[in-house]
């Protein structure tokens, strides 16, 4: 039953996510990229309004808790192919650290990262983490002279069968010059499987399961380290993650890993599904959702100050309206057998920071449910329901309720390694 209603969750999402992040070939042959729309430049980013000028002073330490971190995510560079999502113009990435550079935005290491994160650090009010997945030669060829020139620090998420020097993939002695110019590396695997292999292995058996997660984040650990000297950090490949994943990776020696999902990372946020946004080549709108570092309200707020308390809808539904939930990977769920004239096939579920979600109907049941596929930690989590009735009209019940922060245990490994 645990397995079931995991994937029920995550089946739909990973297969979405997976699409933009396929592994490059491993072979010498060129990458095949299909013609897509010149991306517009960084000078795109959000104008700064009044409230944003009276904020210019990005160079002092803050409290902990006051720091937010935009971890940008890159693939594959070129002022000459194609775009796509994996392929940026070198060009727009230029202009994209030099707008880092003018709004004085702090770019940290990762060790400054997990000093923060995992320790004591206190950092600016907003910083970014770079960090750039696969391999690609284009890291050292067009990205590197350019990181190098701003003096920025930033972590390469390998995976080591594209460690070769072959094709379109670097060699070891050009990742090792780049560690002499603030590059980490960390791992993305051994072989930078798709989701659906992940998914399909899942379900086969659960030894076969342990055995790839061995394969792919315990030897990728053993040979990337043997390489390039100790590492801590993993980035899930497509952005697959499931508790299993999650429980081993310290088993191998990581400390934190990445995810796929936007966001601002603050102090509170799980060091095992750290969101990261991916820069996509042919999709500007990414980067400057990355750069607004401006106070937003949410609908949950905003719904919390209208409402004061949650509205209740007309059945029952889990999490109860206003409670007060310990775990963060609740099973949302709503008892709808009993509304007259629902038509089944029209209900939606969406939730707050993840949108219209895979839920499950269940007529027998009569239930809809679903499981989110990371933590939540920000309150309070919003649910909406839509559906119509068999004669077409739409209906909508609302309701939210709250996370506890978890009280994490110290990471006593990277105080031992830091």
């Amino acid at each position: 039953m645990r397995r079931v209603l995991y994937m029920m969750g995550l089946a739909v999402a990973w297969s979405a996510w997976g699409q933009y992040f396929e592994p490059p070939p491993m072979d010498p042959d060129p990458v095949e990229e299909s013609e897509s729309k010149e991306p517009e430049g960084a000078s795109a980013v959000r104008e700064r309004s009044d409230d944003d000028l009276l904020d210019t002073d990005n160079t002092k330490p803050v409290a902990r808790e006051k720091t937010r971190v935009a971890v940008l995510g890159y693939h594959n560079f070129s002022d000459t192919k194609p775009v796509t999502e994996m392929l940026m113009r070198t060009s727009e990435f230029r202009q994209q650290m030099d707008y880092i550079h003018k709004e004085g935005l702090r770019v940290i290491s990762m060790k400054e990262f997990l000093d923060w994160r995992l320790g004591t650090l206190q950092l600016p009010a907003k910083c970014v983490l770079i960090t750039l997945d696969d391999g690609w030669r284009s890291v050292y060829t067009d990205a590197f002279p350019i990181l190098k020139e701003y003096g920025y620090p930033f972590t390469l998420f390998l995976y080591t069968k594209f460690v070769t020097g072959r094709g379109d993939s670097m060699t070891p002695e050009m990742i090792r010059e780049m560690q002499q110019h603030g590059a980490t590396i960390g791992s993305h695997s051994t072989s930078h499987y798709y989701p659906e292999t992940w998914k399909k292995e899942y379900d086969l058996d659960e030894q076969s399961f342990a055995d790839m997660m061995d394969v792919e984040m315990g030897d990728s650990f053993k040979r990337l380290s043997e390489l390039f000297g100790p590492i801590n950090a993993y980035c899930y490949p497509g952005g697959y993650v499931i508790p299993e994943m999650i429980k081993q990776l310290p088993h191998y020696g990581y400390v934190v890993a990445f995810t796929v999902v936007p966001g601002k990372v603050d102090v509170h946020e799980d060091v095992m599904q750290v969101r990261r946004y991916m820069v996509f080549g042919n999709d500007s709108s990414i980067f400057r959702q990355a750069m607004d570092f401006s106070p937003h309200t949410t609908s949950a707020q905003r719904m919390a100050k209208k409402y004061g308390k949650s509205p209740v809808p007309p059945f029952p539904v889990y999490p109860a309206p206003n409670a007060e939930v310990d775990e963060n990977l609740p099973l949302i769920s709503a008892q709808i057998g009993a509304v007259q004239d629902m038509n089944l096939s029209s209900v939606q579920m969406v939730v707050g920071g993840f949108g219209r979600v895979p839920s499950k109907v269940d007529s027998s049941a009569g239930t809809v449910q679903w499981i989110p596929p990371l933590r939540l930690y920000q309150s309070p989590v919003v649910v909406e329901l839509n559906w119509k009735d068999v004669h077409g009209k739409p209906n909508k019940a609302t309701w939210y309720f709250n996370v506890k922060r978890p009280k994490e245990p110290p990471h006593e490994q990277y105080k031992e390694n830091s």
